[in-house]
């Protein structure tokens, strides 16, 4: 089996954006679950987002959009990959902190009081156990072997660095370089390496709204594509975010 990273966190990752002048850090909850569903992370008081990467032809490739209650807690998310025809639906039970998929009930993720990821339910995937460090998670592992499917870094202001993606056959490392401090603006270069060589390059340019949130991203894209041929494209990711 080849646990790879699938293109949608590739093509995230790579829009990962910080304001000129905000300074407020990021919530912990907020990274952590941006991580995992891959979406990119928010500050300030979020009430509702929605991201939206196109290709350099103007065609929608994915569309991650979710919703927080005051406290800034996840109340509903829809990731609706346009490439490989999937989407998925999580919403909220009013009663628990659950997310409960609308297409399949079986498909569920369980959040503690601090909004972090405690465990999933899903009829093809094993049981998974979720490690935190001073409320970011750090690794996702199987709950029966312990093997460690992905790890995650950030910087000492707990902004996302870096994934690994671990697999039986490959390992994939996605990094960025990390800013100086939380008010520089962040325009930056997210490398990807598979198995230790290279086959992704992301050079990205964002503006900002008011909280100090990307409002629009352009990026271009250098990589590696079947048979070692190389591909470059522009893509760009925009965003309505609103706040309470």
């Amino acid at each position: 089996m080849n646990r790879m990273v699938p293109y949608l966190t590739i093509a995230l990752m790579a829009g990962f954006a910080w304001g000129d002048d905000a300074v407020e850090p990021f919530h912990p909850a907020m990274v952590s679950l941006s991580n995992e569903l891959e979406f990119d992370p928010l500050r300030g008081p979020v009430k509702s987002f929605e991201q939206v990467l196109y290709s350099n032809e103007d065609s929608r490739l994915m569309v991650a959009k979710g919703r927080f209650d005051p406290s800034g807690c996840l109340q509903a998310y829809e990731r609706e990959d346009l490439v490989n025809n999937h989407v998925m639906t999580l919403v909220r039970e009013s009663d628990s902190n659950t997310l409960v998929s609308t297409r399949d009930k079986r498909n569920t993720i369980v959040l503690n009081n601090d909004c972090q990821i405690v465990a999933t339910t899903n009829s093809n995937q094993a049981r998974k156990r979720y490690i935190y460090e001073n409320g970011l998670l750090v690794k996702v592992k199987d709950a029966r072997d312990a093997w460690v499917y992905k790890e995650y870094f950030y910087t000492p202001e707990g902004m996302p660095k870096s994934t690994v993606f671990y697999g039986e056959e490959h390992d994939v490392l996605l990094i960025t370089e990390s800013k100086q401090k939380l008010s520089d603006p962040w325009d930056f270069v997210t490398q990807g390496l598979d198995n230790g060589v290279p086959f992704y390059q992301a050079l990205k340019k964002c503006q900002y709204d008011k909280e100090g949130n990307p409002s629009v991203c352009d990026f271009a894209v250098d990589s590696l594509v079947q048979g070692g041929s190389q591909q470059k494209e522009r893509q760009q990711i925009r965003y309505t975010t609103t706040y309470y």
